[in-house]
């Protein structure tokens, strides 16, 4: 009987469900790199002004880029933002952008001084990430609010 018990805590710990993946973190670029490349997207790795990593990313067409934050001298970062800019040119009025912001969750957006509007959702991963699963809803979430804003702004 001890045996037959010892057959089952090992086939459990090798099952998928013991064996799920890591979760992504915001400690330096490679783990949402990987998530994006895993999904078949393209990814540039850069730095932002400040040396902290920045990626751009081309998701199924959606391009956009991820910026990091709350890091420790350009690593061991604890948030990335998602940020989509518009050169629009001062087309798009405020009360549209203002009207976007009040029936949407998640995101915000605004029109910059020289007339462009610019779409952002920031996400906290702390120190132990997010998991994939959860990762990838944020990004269907983000790519879904980044087209009704694209949609409402006529890009």
């Amino acid at each position: 009987m001890k045996l037959t018990k010892l057959f089952a805590i090992a086939a459990l710990a090798i099952s998928p469900i013991a064996a799920q993946a890591e979760n992504l973190t915001a400690r330096n670029s490679s783990s949402i790199e990987g998530f994006f490349l895993d999904e078949g997207s393209s990814v540039e790795v850069l730095v932002d002004n400040v040396g902290d990593p920045q990626l751009n990313v081309n998701h199924y067409g959606s391009e956009f880029t991820i910026f990091y934050y709350g890091c420790d001298n350009n690593t061991n970062c604890d948030s990335i933002q998602f940020y989509s800019g518009y050169a629009t040119d001062g087309s798009v009025r405020l009360k549209t952008v203002n009207d976007f912001n009040a029936e949407k969750r998640w995101v915000r957006a605004y029109v910059a001084d020289n007339g462009s509007t610019k779409l952002e959702m920031d996400l906290y991963m702390g120190d132990d990430g997010v998991s994939p699963d959860d990762f990838a809803t944020v990004v269907g979430l983000w790519s879904r609010l980044m087209g009704d804003f694209e949609e409402v702004i006529d890009y």
